[in-house]
Formats: C-alpha cells, structure tokens, sequence
C-alpha cells in the first residue's frame, strides 16, 4: 500500500474522507497544506474545537489500519453524536492530516507541522526520489505554498486534541485488552550521517589491507 503526500492517492482519499465527514453531519474543507477537516458545532455555533483525527498517508508495506483507524474511529464518534442530538459544549473537529511519515520528502509530520504553526519555509527546497521538490508538489495539487499558514490554528480555537491509533506492538494481546491509554511516547530525532570507510563483513579485512597468520616474529634487539 503507498499512499504519499499531495499524490493522486492523497487526493482521491481526502475525497472520500470529507464525503464520510459530511455523512457524518459535518461541515468540510481542506486546509492549505492538504490536510482534509470537518467540523460539527458545538452547542452554539463558533466554540473552540475539540479535534480528533489521525494521518492518511502510509509508509511502505505498512499495516492497512495505521493512521486511518484513528480517523474513521474519528468520524464515528462525530456520527454517534450528531445522531444523538448530544448539545456539546465545544465544537468537534475531525483532522486527516496528508503527512505524518514523511515518506515521499523525506521530513515527517508536514501535516500536523502546518496545522501548529511550526512549517519551516525552508523545507519547500526539499526533493522527492523523482526530484520534484515540496513546492511543485503543492502547486500540482492545487495549493498555493505561500499560503501555507493559513493552516495553522490559534491556540484559542482549540480544547484539546485526540488520537485513537493502533498499537504497533504485542502487549494489548498479551494482557487480553481491548484498549490502552498511552501515557508516554517515544521523541523521534533523525539525523544524516555519512560514513567514510571500506565494506566488509566483520572479521575479515577491507579492500587494500594485509593481513599476516601468523604474524611474523620481531627480530632480536
């Protein structure tokens, strides 16, 4: 499964997912940096949001669930509540943001960054395996990167922000639970290194040097 940023694929699944998020009683857009949003009122209308969401975009060969769950599980809620008729005292706010692994450019969470306020300008130079950089990409997708920070959100808008998401790891199945709480998580740093030498497998020489068995006897003073 490879579904990339400001793709066809991206496009076509934001598509879908603002048609579900309209199903499910909400208002939709897409914000300036691709990232699909729906909104449902609140017990009157232009409370700060409670947002839900996940990402939509997928790493290689990676499980059918990671990311989308959080988003259906999103809309889902949405559904109940509008069907129920609950009077909220904040708006809901589903987000499927276009980039969390940051499998095409090579940086993640340019979805989630735009939405925070964080986007570096700088990163528009960056280039995917085909050369086309960030910039072109947004432009071929209908966006303008110079609008990018209208999608940022004011802190004040806001409540609170929730993510269902599956666990990538055996300890839920393990304890027979259905559901954890993650109280913790792990703070990703990614670096370029460039590692200057000579292959070989361990143990044995590299390329150019000589090796003496048994090494010969030191002659006598």
């Amino acid at each position: 499964m490879r579904r990339v940023y400001l793709t066809n694929e991206h496009r076509a699944v934001n598509a879908l997912a603002a048609t579900w998020m309209r199903e499910a009683g909400m208002t939709t857009w897409q914000d300036a940096a691709g990232n699909q949003c729906g909104r449902l009122e609140g017990a009157v209308p232009g409370l700060p949001a409670l947002v839900l969401g996940s990402h939509l975009d997928t790493v290689p060969s990676a499980g059918r669930y990671d990311g989308i769950l959080g988003v259906l599980t999103a809309i889902a809620v949405v559904d109940r509540i509008h069907a129920a008729g609950i009077p909220l005292p904040f708006a809901l706010e589903v987000v499927a943001f276009g980039d969390e692994e940051g499998t095409r450019f090579g940086r993640a969470l340019l979805g989630s960054r735009a939405l925070a306020g964080t986007f570096d300008p700088d990163w528009l130079d960056l280039t995917d395996e085909n050369g086309v950089t960030l910039r072109d990409a947004y432009t071929t997708f209908g966006l303008d990167p110079q609008h990018l920070a209208a999608a940022a959100r004011a802190p004040e808008s806001l409540v609170g922000y929730l993510e269902a998401h599956i666990e990538q790891g055996p300890y839920l199945e393990e304890a027979d639970r259905p559901l954890g709480i993650v109280s913790t998580i792990a703070g990703a740093r990614r670096f370029a290194i460039t590692v200057n030498g000579h292959a070989g497998h361990s143990g044995t020489p590299s390329t150019g040097e000589r090796m003496h068995w048994p090494a010969p006897a030191k002659s006598s003073p």
